[in-house]
């Protein structure tokens, strides 16, 4: 019996193609041995320790069943591809609609459970099981790298979300955009700038020309604001707004004159209204605490403070408009 060579440090564990096993010295042959896998035509995985999990980056399951190792093999294979659409949101952490499907009528295979990626028009197709491909040029400007991945711009990235209009609507694009442009402000994020402007998104939509969604991007694009911290916030501005309210302010403190005052969610300071959106980690017992000592604060400042659930968020913020229209006639403005 002859023994098979072992593959070399560099592939064990790894994601590799049969051009890169080749350069390695091995031939086709050994990939029929147990310590390989085929994961997708003409790319491979070798047993040993592999890299990080999408888990182990702080990412949930993609569920296209390929590791970014996998993913990496694929883009060395296809150097004109680049991650994009909703493998790019994913990787930027974007609130998405669950169950979204980035086909009419959920044809799949264009799920979220897919790999996505785009292509220049004059490439040749990509035929993958679980991959989707997307014709559309990228220019150099709205490629960057992430967890070593080929990957669109936090700004392209959101105009390639809004081509899927009209299956993420208004509002989920906005959402989407407050992601994006927020400054991040808790301990452990791993960031201290925003993953982009809203003056980056306006340049690489004017790079991006004409397409599939542009005027639903362009609406959008004009309701993004920096200071939500969650989808529902988002959200609550803008049934305010669609309710015939005045905007509100973001993250808006009870003494703006007072570098420790404790800020509102939202807030309309003509009405002194502070809107605080209590989420699941509202529940801890230690943030009730520290929720309690922020609306005195406001209270004692004369402000009136509303506190919106999910309930609230379920049944369209009626409660929430009801009560904010009441305050605004009680002050006569």
């Amino acid at each position: 019996m002859i023994a098979r060579r072992p593959l070399p440090p560099h592939l064990e564990g790894q994601s590799f193609s049969t051009a890169e096993l080749r350069a390695a010295g091995l031939g086709l042959a050994r990939t029929n041995a147990r310590d390989v896998q085929r994961f997708s035509h003409g790319l491979y995985r070798g047993a040993g320790p592999s890299g990080p999990s999408w888990q182990a980056c702080g990412l949930e399951d993609p569920g296209h069943g390929l590791s970014p190792q996998d993913v990496r093999a694929l883009l060395r294979l296809r150097p004109d591809a680049v991650v994009s659409h909703l493998s790019a949101a994913h990787l930027y952490r974007v609130p998405l609609p669950r169950g979204l499907t980035a086909s009419p009528a959920g044809r799949s295979p264009a799920g979220p459970g897919s790999l996505h990626l785009s292509v220049p028009h004059d490439g040749s197709r990509i035929r993958r099981e679980g991959v989707v491909a997307h014709r559309r040029a990228v220019p150099d400007a709205d490629v960057t790298s992430r967890l070593g991945l080929r990957v669109t711009s936090a700004a392209r990235t959101w105009l390639d979300l809004a081509a899927l209009w009209p299956r993420l609507d208004r509002d989920d694009l906005v959402v989407a955009g407050d992601h994006l442009v927020r400054h991040p402000w808790v301990r452990g994020e791993g960031r201290t700038d925003p993953l982009t402007t809203v003056t980056e998104v306006r340049a690489a939509l004017h790079r991006a020309g004409r397409f599939r969604g542009i005027v639903a991007a362009r609406e959008a694009l004009d309701l993004v604001r920096v200071g939500a911290d969650s989808p529902p916030e988002t959200r609550l501005r803008l049934a305010l707004v669609d309710a015939g309210l005045p905007e509100p302010g973001l993250q808006v403190p009870a003494d703006p004159d007072d570098p420790s005052s404790p800020r509102a969610d939202l807030g309309l300071v003509p009405w002194r209204i502070a809107l605080q959106y209590e989420g699941h980690h509202h529940r801890d017992a230690r943030q009730q605490e520290l929720d309690a000592y922020r609306d005195a604060w406001f209270q004692v400042h004369g402000w009136l403070v509303i506190k919106v659930t999910g309930a609230d968020l379920r049944n369209g913020f009626r409660r929430v408009v009801r009560l904010v229209r009441e305050r605004m006639a009680s002050h006569g403005r």
